[in-house]
């Protein structure tokens, strides 16, 4: 009898050894899936704050747009699309665009293509005669196709709803003879936009 008992007691201690191991497997597996996800989050944060706060440096629109030398317009040529910075690159010939006479000179300037009124793309027109805005002899303009706010060559709003004219962002030469456009740093438009043109040689 009690050799039948012995096997038995064995038989239920191995039992109650394996259930208990099983529950030491659960448990560990529980600690770390809640560490795996514990981390996961952090990580998530950590990445938002990051893109929120631009710190990647990013490339395109939004960041720092580099445009080479040979796609920078002649002074006085049609201005030139660069779709990676969603803007315009202009070039003004003297006071060429400064319709409110307020003493431009030239130079380079980058106008973002978003219509301040409510931000459809705005085209460059070649053909467009100012003569219909009351500006006659002057032919190319920005036009937006929507509500159909016209701006000169320097984005000065000349006419339709838009509240102000176009808006730019902050340009610079460098000494290749290409320029650097920050797409991050957009300033309001305004009368001033004429004399905000980068010279360039």
């Amino acid at each position: 009898m009690a050799a039948e008992t012995a096997p038995r007691a064995t038989g239920r201690i191995e039992r109650a050894r394996q259930i208990e191991a099983r529950k030491l497997a659960r448990r560990s597996f529980l600690r770390v899936s809640a560490f795996a996800g514990l981390t996961l989050f952090t990580g998530g944060l950590i990445a938002s704050f990051l893109g929120f706060f631009n710190l990647r440096r990013p490339s395109g629109f939004g960041g720092t747009v580099t445009v080479t030398a040979d796609r920078i317009p002649r002074p006085g040529a049609d201005p030139v699309r660069i779709p990676e910075g969603k803007f315009w690159l202009v070039n003004l010939n003297g006071p060429e665009g400064d319709v409110l006479q307020v003493g431009g000179t030239g130079g380079l300037l980058a106008l973002y293509w978003k219509c301040p009124h409510l931000g459809c793309t705005v085209p460059w027109n070649p053909a467009f005669n100012g003569a219909q805005v009351n500006f006659p002899g002057i032919i190319g303009w920005f036009r937006c196709p929507c509500h159909g706010s016209t701006y000169s060559k320097a984005g000065i709003r000349v006419y339709g709803p838009a509240p102000r004219p176009m808006d730019t962002m902050r340009l610079t030469v460098n000494a290749d003879g290409s320029v650097n456009v920050n797409t991050g740093q957009i300033t309001s438009g305004s009368a001033d936009n004429p004399l905000r043109a980068v010279p360039y040689a």
